[in-house]
């Protein structure tokens, strides 16, 4: 694998488009108001969430003139929600940029502004394809609903919304506009990334196979957390793990363990680093811990629906392996999450390299996966999955081994002019990736019988 991803050339994170949104705050009879748009359940980008309204920087915005991100804030407002907030009226309160765990990026500008006088939710949405509902609502309530599972928010919006829930019910819009400045300004540097309350995680930079260009660290837990697949080996992006790990403790909380899901390069870059500076075992299934060097670090091994105790979260360990010998995922029980490791990839289709991986495993697990009751993936490229993409690799992979095989023919042939063949549908599809998948599919048709291999796996046939 340490070969491959060296042949691999790397690629940049999708550049992020210029984006901005407004916070509309209202002064209810209860206390202070946010205003809300559910983006649509269609809509490609966070369908369902409850959002604040906003979008992409239009040429209409005048985009390169002062004020453009503000008339970009009113303009979207006006044509997601009908409500007018005149460019002028906002306070810009920072910038995020969307972490290169998703495929589409946005250096988001954030506003506040007061909800207009004698404005009115529209009886009929204007724009139902990206927002399908409108709200006024309390802060502290959307964030109850959030913490039991009731509604989902983007993790930028969290931030935003623990600053007004703990606001007075009266607060001065330019005081408050600091506090917004500041958490957001934090949440750049020392991001607390949440997709729900399962977990925190960061994407840190990882030598990777393309388009991904980052691991997600997941950190699941409750009193007691646990740091799973630190694979960067550059200081700075270990530096900021060690920031978000000490400002998750900052909460209360303290380190568990390093965990591991495989041996791959891009999951335990970073491990025997963290495990020295924290003080922690590194925990992982003892194929993983026989393939990785750990040199001053305690480690131990996790097996097969084993459970790991985290004060009020607990984890149970699945031995998932066809990518990787030891691989493993994590089930969040209580929940619907499993932290999935290498079984699926929100970037593109997982690898299974044929020196260390198996098909026919790699099958079998994501079939246990699609049979063991979750409802999200959390993967270690690209953002959170429904299960059903596990069903997608599955579909995917078999169609793969149907174009493997319709390749084969009673006369030997060589393994690059097979792979050719069977991947001709994807021309782009890198050669020597083409080339290791064919590998590992022919080798399961050989275990089945239906091919046989000569010279070492460089040519093949139909068996039997």
């Amino acid at each position: 694998m340490d070969d491959f991803l060296a042949r691999i050339p790397q690629v940049e994170p999708p550049k992020p488009r210029d984006s901005a949104l407004g916070i509309l705050l209202r002064r209810g009879e209860d206390g202070l108001e946010v205003f809300f748009g559910r983006r649509a359940r269609k809509s490609r980008f966070m369908p369902g969430h409850l959002a604040f309204p906003g979008g992409g920087m239009d040429a209409q915005d005048e985009p390169g003139r002062d004020g453009a991100y503000a008339r970009c804030a009113s303009r979207e407002l006006q044509e997601e929600t009908g409500i007018h907030v005149a460019p002028e009226s906002w306070i810009d309160v920072g910038e995020r940029i969307t972490p290169p765990m998703f495929p589409v990026r946005f250096r988001t500008r954030f506003f506040v502004a007061w909800w207009p006088e004698g404005a009115a939710i529209p009886s009929e949405l204007p724009s139902p394809d990206e927002i399908d509902e409108l709200s006024l609502r309390k802060p502290e309530e959307v964030l109850e609903e959030w913490r039991r599972g009731k509604c989902l928010l983007p993790p930028p919006c969290l931030p935003m919304l623990r600053e007004l829930a703990d606001t007075s019910p009266t607060p001065d819009l330019e005081s408050l506009a600091a506090s917004l400045r500041a958490a957001n300004d934090l949440e750049q540097r020392l991001p607390r990334i949440e997709f729900g309350t399962e977990a925190w995680v960061l994407p840190v930079r990882t030598r990777t196979i393309p388009p991904a260009t980052h691991t997600n660290v997941w950190m699941p837990g409750g009193e007691r957390f646990v740091v799973i697949d630190p694979g960067s080996t550059e200081d700075a992006e270990n530096e900021r793990l060690l920031g978000v790990i000490r400002r998750r403790c900052e909460t209360g909380a303290q380190v568990e363990a390093v965990l591991l899901t495989h041996h791959h390069p891009d999951h335990v870059g970073g491990a025997a680093r963290l495990g020295r500076e924290l003080g922690v075992e590194v925990r992982a299934h003892r194929a993983t811990l026989d393939r990785v060097d750990l040199e001053g670090c305690a480690t131990a091994t996790l097996e097969d629906d084993e459970r790991i105790d985290l004060g009020g979260v607990s984890l149970r360990a699945l031995w998932t392996p066809g990518h990787a010998p030891g691989h493993l995922a994590f089930a969040i029980e209580g929940t619907p999450a499993l932290i999935s490791g290498d079984l699926v990839s929100g970037f593109s289709t997982i690898l299974v390299p044929p020196e260390s991986g198996q098909m026919t495993a790699f099958l079998e697990s994501l079939r246990r996966v699609a049979e063991g009751g979750f409802r999200k993936l959390l993967p270690a490229h690209g953002p959170p999955l429904p299960v059903k993409q596990v069903e997608r690799v599955l579909e995917h992979r078999l169609m793969r081994e149907g174009r493997v095989r319709e390749a084969l023919s009673a006369e030997w042939a060589p393994l690059n002019e097979l792979a050719s063949r069977a991947y001709a549908d994807v021309p782009e599809t890198p050669e020597v990736l083409a080339r290791m998948q064919a590998q590992a599919h022919l080798m399961r048709l050989e275990e089945l019988g239906e091919a046989e291999s000569s010279e070492g796996g460089t040519a093949w046939r139909t068996g039997g």
